[in-house]
């Protein structure tokens, strides 16, 4: 199946920057609609000539949910169709257009984000979790946001400008690992981090967990973060559910975890916890899983 893993992989956005900016402008006045039924044409072109993308999303629904040949074929046209969805929602949303946003367990947030001490919040690369920053906000806490440093211009602008109207500051991942202490710092002033928990960038420490049957690696970073400033962690799923409505799943992490043990056992509860909701998100919105390459490798 090649090598692509987590090292190699990192989920640009596609397009030229002048792309972009034009496509920011038609979604002013073009349905939505519209760009749907141009991502479903184009699909298959994106089968065919990014072989090894197609060949981990086969084998994730041949080998981790056990969908026979042409019916792992046809999931793996509606994962990259989905995608495509979503990236065009994140345009749409630059743009100005607005989306129905139904979250679960709002409580959970609003209580941590009004206690003193800060928390982590862990994403994923499933559903469209940058819309989780523009729908659990909060004046009492600033959100501290870690984000890959090589998005396009127009992404990482849009994205700033958004992110600042919902008190929250991007924190680019650096080769100096100096991120790490932005971060840290953070905690310690009561605020809250996000950061994602299912890929290995910068720092390559990560933990073993259970997923969908077989051994994975997550990153340990948030984990690691959270067991040492013994700060309660969020997990958070932001997930598609029709053409302009979302769900946000939120779940505590570690509730209840014995703090008397070391840091690292605590960290590796806190992955495991997080890796299982994670698989029970993805095999309830199996189309949404968005790592195209062998996570398991």
């Amino acid at each position: 199946m090649g090598t692509y893993d987590h090292n190699d992989w990192h989920g640009t956005t596609d397009g030229t920057p002048w792309m972009q900016r034009t496509l920011l402008k038609l979604f002013r006045f073009i349905p939505l609609e519209f760009f749907y039924g141009v991502t479903a044409l184009v699909i298959p072109f994106y089968m065919l000539f990014d072989r090894r993308g197609y060949r981990a999303s086969y084998a994730f629904y041949r080998r981790r949910l056990g969908r026979g040949p042409f019916h792992a074929i046809l999931s793996v046209y509606a994962n990259e169709f989905r995608m495509g969805q979503v990236v065009m929602d994140r345009f749409a949303l630059y743009a100005g257009r607005k989306f129905d946003m139904q979250v679960e367990d709002m409580p959970v947030f609003e209580h941590l984000s009004a206690a003193e001490p800060g928390f982590v919040q862990v994403s994923s690369h499933v559903g469209n979790y940058e819309m989780a920053g523009y729908t659990l906000q909060t004046k009492l806490k600033r959100m501290y946001a870690l984000v890959f440093a090589g998005e396009t211009e127009t992404v990482m602008t849009q994205r700033a400008a958004r992110f600042s109207a919902s008190n929250i500051e991007m924190v680019p991942i650096s080769e100096d690992m100096s991120h790490l202490f932005t971060l840290n710092a953070a905690l310690l002033d009561g605020n809250i981090v996000s950061m994602p928990g299912d890929r290995l960038f910068g720092s390559q420490k990560s933990l073993s967990c259970d997923f969908f049957g077989a051994p994975a690696r997550f990153p340990a970073g948030p984990f690691m973060l959270a067991a040492q400033r013994a700060v309660a962690m969020l997990a958070v799923f932001v997930m598609k559910e029709a053409p302009r409505r979302y769900r946000v799943h939120i779940h505590r992490i570690g509730e209840g975890l014995d703090a008397g043990l070391p840091a690292k056992s605590r960290a590796q509860s806190l992955a495991g916890e997080f890796a299982g909701r994670l698989e029970a998100v993805v095999r309830r919105y199996p189309t949404q899983w968005f790592n195209f390459y062998d996570f398991w490798q």
